[in-house]
C-alpha cells in the first residue's frame, strides 16, 4: 500500500472524531444519570380514549321540567333540533338528512308476493319441525 491510500494521521484522526457511525453528537445524547429516558408516563392517555371518555360522560339536563342525565351526542341532537324548530335552515337540513339516515324504513312497501309466500312456508316449516302448528 502506498502512502496516496491513506493520509498521514488516519489513525490519530479516528480517535478525536467524536460524530460518526453510532456516536451521536453529545449535545443530543442522553444525560449521564438518565440511561433510557422517561418516555411515556405511566397512566397518559391519548386523544381517542379522552374523546371517548367526554362522549360517555352524562350530562344533566332538564327535560320538560325533569332532570335526566343524557349523553353529549344526544344534547347536541337536541339543541339542533330546538335550532330547526326555530327556523334555522342549516338546521333544518341537518335534521332531515340524519331522520333520512336513521329513522326506520316504512312498513308500508309492500312485500311482493314471491317473498311473502316463501316466508309463510318457512315459517310453516319451522313450527311443524317444533310441533307447535296444527295442520290446517
Amino acid at each position: 500500500m502506498t502512502d496516496d491510500e491513506f493520509p498521514p494521521d488516519a489513525e490519530n484522526q479516528e480517535a478525536s472524531y467524536e460524530v460518526g457511525y453510532r456516536k451521536p453528537p453529545r449535545h443530543s445524547q442522553f444525560k449521564s444519570g438518565n440511561k433510557h429516558g422517561k418516555g411515556r408516563p405511566r397512566g397518559s392517555r391519548n386523544m381517542k380514549s379522552i374523546v371517548r371518555d367526554v362522549l360517555e360522560d352524562k350530562i344533566p339536563v332538564k327535560i320538560n321540567g325533569k332532570t335526566r342525565k343524557v349523553s353529549p351526542v344526544e344534547l347536541g341532537l337536541r339543541q339542533l333540533v330546538r335550532k330547526a324548530n326555530a327556523g334555522d335552515l342549516k338546521a333544518i337540513s341537518q335534521v332531515l338528512t340524519l331522520g333520512e339516515r336513521y329513522s326506520p324504513p316504512d312498513d308500508d312497501t309492500p312485500i311482493p308476493e314471491e317473498e311473502a309466500a316463501y316466508a309463510l312456508e318457512t315459517i310453516k316449516h319451522y313450527l311443524l319441525m317444533q310441533g307447535d302448528f296444527g295442520d290446517e
